[in-house]
């Protein structure tokens, strides 16, 4: 039943399709049309998508948080405390490492 496709999302708005024979990813907006505008490269060319895909992160990341886009840019105690949950606010639980299993394997 499945359309035999794989995706990694990569940032926010920043999704890769692979079909097997290309990648795709929306690489910006079309005004003229008022859609958005994808770029298409053979799996062939993994190395080049790489770039490309890494390149449209950062601009994506620029866009969303200006010229501190690279955390580590950060000071460090920008680093070392998060900004705290205020009362009223939903924070997720910190992730927990998988225990490993007890007894004789």
């Amino acid at each position: 039943m499945g359309h035999e496709l794989a995706l990694v999302s990569v940032w926010v708005g920043l999704v890769v399709w692979c079909n097997g024979d290309r990648f795709w990813w929306q690489a910006g907006w079309d005004e003229q049309c008022g859609r958005p505008a994808y770029v298409s490269r053979p799996v062939s060319g993994v190395e080049e998508v790489a770039r490309l895909v890494a390149a449209r992160c950062a601009e994506l990341r620029r866009v969303r948080f200006g010229e501190r886009a690279d955390p580590r840019q950060a000071q460090p105690e920008e680093r070392a405390n998060p900004p705290r949950v205020q009362a009223g606010e939903w924070a997720a639980a910190p992730m927990q490492e998988p225990k490993s299993p007890q007894g004789p394997v």
